[in-house]
């Protein structure tokens, strides 16, 4: 599920509810640890949000500051999770899910020095 990074400009670090809900239902069979980790953001104070969506929990957003191994570590399991053909419901989602956790981790390398960056 995308979270309107492209949509409404968000920064990529930025996550609504329901994606990080989404990839803790999805990482948790094959990495409880990571998703109890996804799950605990969600238990933080979410960003600031307009008078008209105070209210609503749905329209919250919360700034995603796992490192970049465990960022790595849910991008892994959100693909082998997609390639998983026996749940098409579950493979759908965490196709959707990838795009937003790969976007953060090419982030978090283009912020690394120059000779600390992969080739």
């Amino acid at each position: 599920m995308m979270n309107a990074n492209a949509v409404d400009d968000k920064p990529v670090d930025v996550f609504s509810r329901g994606c990080l809900k989404l990839t803790y239902d999805v990482l948790r069979p094959i990495n409880p640890m990571l998703a109890l980790q996804v799950r605990n953001i969600i238990h933080g104070e979410p960003l600031p949000k307009t008078e008209l969506d105070e209210n609503n929990e749905h329209s919250d957003y919360f700034k995603v500051t796992l490192d970049s191994f465990q960022v790595r570590a849910v991008v892994e399991g959100l693909m082998a999770c997609g390639q998983d053909e026996s749940n098409k419901g579950l493979s759908i989602m965490a196709k959707s899910l990838q795009l937003d956790w790969v976007n953060l981790a090419h982030q978090m390398i283009s912020e690394l020095p120059e000779d600390q960056r992969p080739s």
